[in-house]
Order: C-alpha cells, then structure tokens, then sequence
C-alpha cells in the first residue's frame, strides 16, 4: 500500500504550502486534483493528437479514437465489467448522475417512488426531484 507522502508527491499541487502548511485539498467532490502522470497526458494529447473521438476518418481521430478505447479496456478490466460498452466516460459525478436520473425518468411511471437518503448532496437530489416531477 502507498504511504501517504509517496501519495501525495504524485499531485504536484499538493507540494503547495497555504498559510504555512502542507495544502490539504478535501473538495474532490466538486473538483479533483490531478497528478503528474495525468497532467502529462492531457498535456501530450492537446499537443500531438487532439481530434475528436469517433467522429473523424482522418489520422489524428483515429489515433485519439483507438487511445479513448484503450483506456475503454483498461478500465473495463480494471472493474471487471462484462463488456467493454458497459465503460461510459463522462465530464464528471453530477453529469453521471444526471444521465441516470434522466434515464431512469424514462421507466418510472405515476405512483413510483424514488428513495434518496437525507444525507445526499444536492447534485444528488435535484436530478432525481426533476425526475419524479417529470413522471408523477
């Protein structure tokens, strides 16, 4: 298991100091930190192969499309999923939920109900509010 201090020299922010201290950053909810391995990526992406996934026949969609897919895979084992197809990417935790809770709106009827716990964040209750207004 990694130790905390070898965690924490992964994300190059967290070698801030914020009055004084070691940055101690808790708001992953909203927005995650990323480490270096990842900046690196995205960096080396937007720079020799930025195209969109998918939708193109030239060289550069399809380089993005097969690296997309390859993460597709790696994913997928590394959750043991069924299929590969059952591996959605999404921007973040809200637009899951939102996708879901839309999803879902399309197989509830009137009277049924959804259960949410009181602890839920608001970007947890809300879709599922709209949803059940949406069918009653």
């Amino acid at each position: 298991m990694l130790q905390n201090t070898k965690i924490r020299r992964l994300f190059p922010v967290l070698d801030r100091k914020i009055y004084g201290k070691n940055l101690v950053y808790f708001d992953n909810a909203a927005s995650t930190q990323k480490p270096q391995s990842v900046i690196d990526s995205v960096v080396g992406f937007y720079r020799e192969s930025y195209a969109n996934v998918h939708r193109g026949v030239h060289r550069l969609s399809q380089q993005a499309t097969d690296e997309f897919e390859s993460v597709r895979r790696k994913t997928h084992v590394f959750f043991n999923a069924t299929h590969t197809h059952e591996i959605i990417f999404t921007r973040g935790t809200t637009d899951s939920i939102n996708l879901v809770a839309n999803g879902f709106s399309q197989l509830l009827k009137e009277k049924d109900e959804v259960i949410i716990s009181y602890l839920e964040h608001h970007s947890n209750i809300v879709p599922w509010q709209l949803a059940c207004e949406k069918t009653g």
